[in-house]
């Protein structure tokens, strides 16, 4: 199999500068990085433009893997595709290949599961055009916690299928979210992005996991991580491998740049 194409999510470093992150990224050797749009205070949300931050980002010697991402995007308002189109044309300028799509996370929508399956359908159907003329991919990621209104890879690969949408959009699939609803059926052939996360062991149910849980991949990790990975790529997958740690431990950790080069070494021999 080829080597890994690793990429760094801004999630790893949300709370320095860009100059430091992509600092981080560059010496630990990943290809790419994805840039958030929902981090108070840093780009993109401090209203750096799209070429500015593209320019810095090459100039590290790094590519963009994604802008990540939409929020709320089968809730199919008006405001929101309002909201899609201005990140889409940013990702454009960016020369981003594609957008992270994350489904609504509340416990209280109120939605029946027809009323789900109408929402997320009606949603694809609309953003499809915008950004198929953009040029950019919507890359629609299941979130497996039990709020979410979105939680299997293959609920989204049907609805796709039935608004004849490959085109426009592919999977980001998330190791964690994967493990974390129990989900069973992988669809390589339809995975434009990969997000990997490590969980240590605790006496915790899958579903028992939060965003915080989440760490570096070592040996310890119980979320199943390589061996998701492993299935993946015997299938074919060679897009970016993102690395997504949401603990504040990892985030703030001075050994940081060590302990990610070591993780990412440990993935690329065992993956």
């Amino acid at each position: 199999m080829s080597t890994i194409k690793f990429a760094l999510n801004r999630t790893c470093l949300p709370h320095r500068g860009l100059a430091e992150f992509l600092a981080l990224a560059a010496n630990a050797g990943v290809e790419a990085v994805e840039i958030r749009n929902d981090i108070e205070g840093q780009e993109f949300a401090d209203g750096t433009p799209a070429a500015d931050l593209r320019r810095r980002i090459e100039d590290a010697g790094l590519r963009i893997a994604s802008v990540n991402a939409l929020q709320r995007f089968n809730d199919c308002t008006p405001a929101r595709l309002a909201e899609a189109q201005k990140l889409i044309d940013y990702a454009a300028v960016l020369g981003a290949p594609g957008i992270v799509m994350c489904p609504v996370i509340d416990a209280r929508h109120g939605w029946s599961e027809v009323e789900l399956e109408t929402k997320l359908r009606h949603a694809l159907k609309a953003l499809a055009p915008m950004f198929r003329s953009a040029g950019v991919t919507g890359y629609v990621e299941p979130l497996g916690m039990l709020d979410s209104t979105l939680r299997q890879q293959a609920i989204a690969v049907d609805a796709i299928n039935d608004v004849d949408g490959w085109a426009s959009f592919q999977l980001c699939f998330d190791t964690f979210q994967f493990w974390r609803a129990s989900d069973t059926k992988l669809f390589s052939q339809h995975i434009g992005l990969v997000h990997v996360s490590g969980i240590s062991p605790a006496a915790k149910v899958p579903s028992a996991f939060v965003e915080p849980d989440r760490g570096l991949v070592f040996v310890d990790d119980q979320a199943e991580t390589i061996t998701q990975l492993r299935q993946l790529r015997t299938a074919g997958y060679e897009g970016y491998v993102s690395i997504e740690p949401f603990s504040p431990q990892v985030q703030t950790d001075p050994d940081l740049p060590a302990k990610l080069r070591a993780s990412l070494d440990f993935i690329s021999a065992t993956a």
